[in-house]
């Protein structure tokens, strides 16, 4: 890291979106970029909760609590459809000069609710972000369109991507003009990306954690089960169960404990499906396998169009998709950054401490500045980063608060490219070198 800032000086010109020296390296070597697992021992940020042994504990006094403390409401859609929301305050002690550092909307996976993500809203929060997130047409405690309220049926999948849309512009735009950030997980980054695509002024950059880009069809060929299943609906079945599905009973919950390592936080899962029993997931419809197979096609060829910054986190033993159209998908995409775990089953984001952790901080490190340098639009000021870079060194963060100096030092070389270096830039820059230097493996590891 010693020659950092002398390469990023003469390379900043022709390798603007470039954020770290090992993105550099790939670029030079035209080959693709994945950030993967070090194997050095790290230390977590303090926001992220604590070992997931003592999940159960924390799950009664401190997530449930902050789930009563929330705001909650109803939006109707322009189909007269009302989907359930709630609203979580930034913590203002990691607010940055006076405000919350920017706004998350979090899009859920299949039969996800609000309350299964209290476990990462509490860490965006402590992080000093507003979240918003809100539940799916058709789950959880928005409408249901069929009186079996256990069958996940949408009559047309761009009907995901308008509710998100319109929720964005009239209920979270009314709450703040700052930078929004999406973060979806599976079905819910299949349908961000969408919204990525075709409202590109709708969110700053995108976290999309083990996007549906391509379910799995079990050991049928995807055109095979997509023509079975088109048929079935062509024959008046849309809103039948699908093939092997049903309403929910022991051997989904079975199956829904197959994608996680942690059995403590399995244990959280089954405590929230017990309070709130309409967060059961049940079975999907033929309509709805039919969109979604169709949403499949058509984003592995609309990606192409994605022209803003956008993370991809992979689960590369994920059981229900399938990790190859990712890779593929994401290989050479000038605004994607990737980041990979051969050992993650599909809820990388609920699994365990080992798994998700790494790709929370990573979430966390993205969230620091994730726009590309030649991108103006929504990007903080270097002196909203330096801020940020004092904030993390008073939590004693070090290797975030030395991540996002550097960050602050490519805002400002951008717009000058060859002034001297402010001094409060520079005193900022050799507080957090040192302070790192200092500091644990654990965080030094981090930082790489």
């Amino acid at each position: 890291m010693k020659y950092f800032f002398l390469i990023l000086l003469f390379a900043l010109p022709a390798l603007s979106g470039v954020r770290t020296c090992e993105e550099l390296a790939a670029k030079i070597a035209n080959r693709p970029y994945v950030h993967s697992l070090s194997d050095t021992a790290l230390e977590w940020p303090k926001s992220i909760t604590q070992k997931s042994t003592e999940l159960p504990r924390v799950v009664d006094n401190e997530l449930l609590p902050l789930y009563k403390s929330a705001q909650h409401g109803y939006f109707q859609t322009k189909d007269k459809t009302a989907l359930a929301y709630s609203f979580f305050k930034a913590d203002p002690q990691s607010w940055i000069q006076g405000k919350p550092k920017a706004t998350l909307l979090i899009s859920h996976g299949l039969g996800e609710s609000r309350p299964q993500w209290l476990d990462q809203i509490k860490t965006f929060t402590l992080e000093g972000y507003d979240v918003f997130i809100y539940e799916h047409r058709g789950q959880a405690h928005s409408d249901r369109p069929l009186s079996n309220y256990q069958k996940v049926h949408v009559d047309h999948f761009a009907q995901y991507e308008q509710d998100m849309h319109e929720f964005l512009e009239q209920v979270v735009r009314a709450h703040t003009q700052e930078r929004v950030y999406g973060v979806g997980f599976s079905l819910g980054g299949l349908v961000a990306t969408f919204n990525h695509i075709h409202h590109p002024d709708d969110f700053d950059a995108l976290v999309a954690i083990a996007p549906a880009y391509q379910i799995r069809t079990r050991h049928y060929p995807v055109i095979a089960a997509r023509g079975l299943i088109d048929l079935m609906v062509g024959l008046g079945k849309g809103k039948d169960y699908s093939f092997f599905q049903k309403d929910f009973d022991d051997d989904k919950l079975d199956l829904l404990r197959q994608h996680s390592h942690d059995s403590d936080r399995w244990e959280s899962f089954l405590r929230v499906l017990k309070l709130y029993p309409m967060t059961l997931p049940g079975g999907l419809t033929h309509q709805w396998l039919s969109e979604i197979l169709a949403a499949n096609q058509k984003i592995q060829k609309e990606i192409r169009n994605l022209n803003r910054p956008t993370l991809i986190i992979e689960a590369l033993s994920d059981t229900l998709l399938d990790p190859r159209v990712t890779r593929k998908m994401v290989a050479h995409h000038p605004w994607i950054t990737n980041y990979v775990d051969e050992k993650a089953y599909h809820s990388i984001i609920h699994d365990s401490d080992s798994i998700r952790n790494p790709a929370l901080t990573e979430i966390i490190r993205y969230l620091v500045h994730p726009e590309r340098l030649d991108e103006n639009r929504g990007a903080p000021s270097w002196e909203t980063l330096l801020a940020q870079s004092s904030n993390f060194s008073k939590r004693q963060e070090t290797a975030l608060s030395r991540y996002t100096i550097e960050e602050a030092y490519r805002r400002w070389r951008l717009a000058n490219p060859s002034g001297p270096i402010p001094q409060e830039l520079k005193t900022e820059m050799e507080r957090a070198s040192e302070e790192l230097n200092s500091s644990s493996a654990g965080q030094k590891g981090l930082y790489e």
